[in-house]
């Protein structure tokens, strides 16, 4: 007879590390220096939290926090947030006053928002915050080098907008080839000297340097970097070779919630994409592509077992895996399984399963869902 897991709930989860976190932010604080920090907390950190994570990092003094939207940022402010916040890239006018409003500050990539904000501040007597945003090569989001000027000088002749930084992003830093990004570099260093004349108060911060960046390209820190997959311990791409001793601060795990023997020769999981080439004891685990266990690892998978590495075999359903166990003694439903993360001496690594699926660590621990408990490990 199967074997039924009963009276335990919610054995799929994912677990935040926030020594692991703390680490990485103090090794990077300490290495950069004297260039300040701004974590980059946008998508939930990275899936990891992002109010819990901020709370950390703000405990620890970071300078600032980033986001990508406004929401975001706002969320951060009714958690009790106190850091300043950046908004990232391009946004609509409809949010500026929001955003004023929640003492978020504001990415300017274009003339016609900067307009705006000149009228809005004046209409509503409140002051903006501003970072204005550079296109050195990316061509994504960002000022060209004439407009830029410009916007320069609107910004230094309004009364009620605060300059507090200027920036770029890199496209290319986490390449074997540094060309590209050392044309950036030198691109952003240009319009650095060139825009001294413009300030004759506070001096907004220049900042360029991503996850990559700082980790192969000191030349780029300027007074403040962003830090973002790094943070959470993992390198922008596989492949990507560097010495800092980062930490990994996700892990993610379930339970076994059932075992049982199939037949020889029998199909296995939607599809019949695995047949079993004897009698094979399978356990099954409540962790499906609904709660980050993404399809594309049918039949390429692996978790860990009792520190041991067994494969996912058929197709990955919305809320189970199959795992192929055999005759490997001690394995009982209820057993703990390792999606990624550590278990005695063995890891699969986030790394790991970005290179196995053609994609990037970030992609990875995005994936766990809202459905999957997060447990913050303090």
């Amino acid at each position: 007879m199967p074997k039924i897991l009963s009276g335990d709930m919610g054995p799929t989860a994912v677990y935040i590390n926030h020594k692991n976190l703390l680490h990485n932010f103090n090794l990077i604080r300490e290495k950069v220096k004297p260039s300040k920090v701004m974590a980059v907390v946008k998508a939930d950190a990275y899936g990891h939290g992002s109010t819990e994570v901020a709370k950390t990092l703000e405990n620890e003094n970071v300078d600032y926090l980033a986001v990508a939207f406004p929401e975001e940022g706002i969320k951060l402010r009714e958690a009790g947030i106190k850091r300043p916040v950046l908004v990232l890239g391009a946004q609509l006018t409809d949010f500026f006053q929001a955003m004023i409003d929640h003492k978020l500050e504001i990415t300017i990539t274009h003339l016609d928002q900067l307009k705006f904000l000149q009228n809005l501040t004046k209409e509503s007597g409140k002051t903006a915050e501003i970072h204005i945003k550079v296109d050195t090569g990316m061509n994504r989001v960002g000022f060209y080098e004439a407009e830029y000027y410009q916007a320069l000088e609107i910004v230094c002749s309004s009364k009620r907008i605060q300059l507090k930084g200027i920036y770029s992003h890199l496209s290319s830093a986490d390449e074997d080839d540094t060309s590209y990004t050392q044309l950036q570099i030198n691109r952003f260093n240009k319009l650095r000297q060139e825009s001294e004349p413009f300030f004759t108060d506070e001096k907004p911060l220049f900042h360029l340097a991503n996850s990559a960046a700082i980790m192969h390209y000191p030349q780029a820190y300027f007074d403040l970097v962003r830090p973002g997959v790094m943070l959470y311990g993992n390198p922008p791409a596989p492949g990507f070779k560097t010495n800092w001793d980062i930490h990994e601060v996700m892990s993610f795990k379930s339970k076994i919630a059932l075992i049982k023997n199939v037949g020889k020769n029998e199909p296995v999981s939607y599809s019949r994409r695995f047949y079993t080439s004897a009698e094979t004891r399978i356990a099954i685990v409540p962790a499906g592509y609904a709660d980050g266990y993404n399809r594309k690892l049918t039949n390429k998978g692996e978790v860990l077992i009792k520190g041991k590495r067994f494969p996912v075999i058929g197709a990955v359903c919305m809320d189970q895996i199959l795992v192929k166990i055999d005759n490997e003694p001690g394995i009982e439903v209820g057993e703990e399984v390792i999606l990624f993360g550590s278990q005695g001496s063995q890891s699969i690594r986030i790394v790991e399963i970005a290179e196995k699926l053609e994609t990037i660590p970030y992609e990875v621990t995005c994936w766990p869902s809202g459905r999957v408990n997060r447990i913050h490990l303090r």
